[in-house]
This record gives C-alpha cells, sequence and structure tokens, in this order.
C-alpha cells in the first residue's frame, strides 16, 4: 500500500511540474507569478482555469466568468438589494481565487501587513463581515488587481 501511494505522489509531482512548465510559456505568468502570496501552482492553477486574461473587456466580466459578481433581488417597486454571490461562473476558478486569498491574507498577517488584499481584508473584517465573505471579497480584489496588472503588463512591486 505504502508503494501505491508514493508511486501516485510521484506521477503527482510530475504532472505538477509539468503543468508548471506549460504555464511558463504564458507571457502573464511572471505577472502573476509577481504578486504575493501567489505561487508557481496557484499561478499555474489561474491561467489553466482563466486562460488569457485580457481577453475579457472589463474587470467585471472575469468576476462574472469566475461567479464572483453578486446577485441582484427585486420585485416590482422594491429596491434592488445585493445578494450572495451568483455562482454561475467557473467553479474550480473560484476555488483557486478563494485559496489564493486565503494565502495572502495568512501570508500579509505574518510578513506584510501592508498588502493592499490584506488591508481589504481587515477593512471588511471591521465592517463585520464573515470570516469567509471577507475571502470571498478579497477574491474579487485579486482578481481585478491581476486583471490589470496583466492589461499594463506590470508585476505587482512596480505599483
Amino acid at each position: 500500500m505504502a508503494k501505491i501511494v508514493q508511486n501516485n505522489n510521484n506521477i503527482i509531482n510530475e504532472l505538477r511540474d509539468k503543468m508548471i512548465e506549460t504555464a511558463k510559456q504564458s507571457p502573464y505568468f511572471k505577472i502573476i507569478n509577481s504578486f504575493y502570496g501567489i505561487g508557481e501552482i496557484l499561478t499555474a492553477e489561474i491561467l489553466g482555469e482563466l486562460g488569457d486574461i485580457t481577453r475579457f473587456d472589463s474587470p467585471k466580466e472575469i468576476i462574472a466568468f469566475c461567479g464572483l459578481d453578486p446577485t441582484i433581488k427585486q420585485s416590482g417597486k422594491s429596491i434592488n438589494v445585493k445578494g450572495a454571490i451568483s455562482k454561475r461562473g467557473n467553479k474550480y476558478a473560484r476555488y483557486i481565487l478563494f485559496n489564493c486569498s486565503q494565502m495572502v491574507v495568512k501570508l500579509g498577517a505574518s510578513n506584510y501587513p501592508e498588502h493592499p488584499v490584506y488591508i481589504y481584508y481587515q477593512n471588511k473584517k471591521a465592517e463585520g463581515k464573515h470570516f469567509y465573505e471577507s475571502l470571498t471579497a478579497c477574491s474579487t480584489k485579486i482578481l481585478r488587481m491581476l486583471y490589470s496588472m496583466c492589461k499594463n503588463n506590470k508585476q505587482f512591486l512596480e505599483n
């Protein structure tokens, strides 16, 4: 049984290395990888799910593609109330971005407290938002930042 587990781990590591090598061929790999808290594996996963980020016309389109846009509830003459996220989009991209926001917040708390996403997280927590709501908001913030970085061809620390 131990040999089977070890063999499977070797196969997973080989596939992970191939995925990273394939993602490195993208012109956006270095830009996304420069974002503090996003390593090579998460960068490869983001590029695998989103593809060419600049094909979207606006950050709102990419947020909707991932299903992170808010739903709108209205009825008759009622005022529009924004609800929870729509979840209509790519669930794998949503999961990857949630993991990215977790890593950025975790690393920001210990190593980089002036990170814009960490500051945004602290603001959301101060508003009384739940942990998961705050991380979901951070996911959209990360998407907007990555979109801007890729459109302008700028790395994270060049800002």
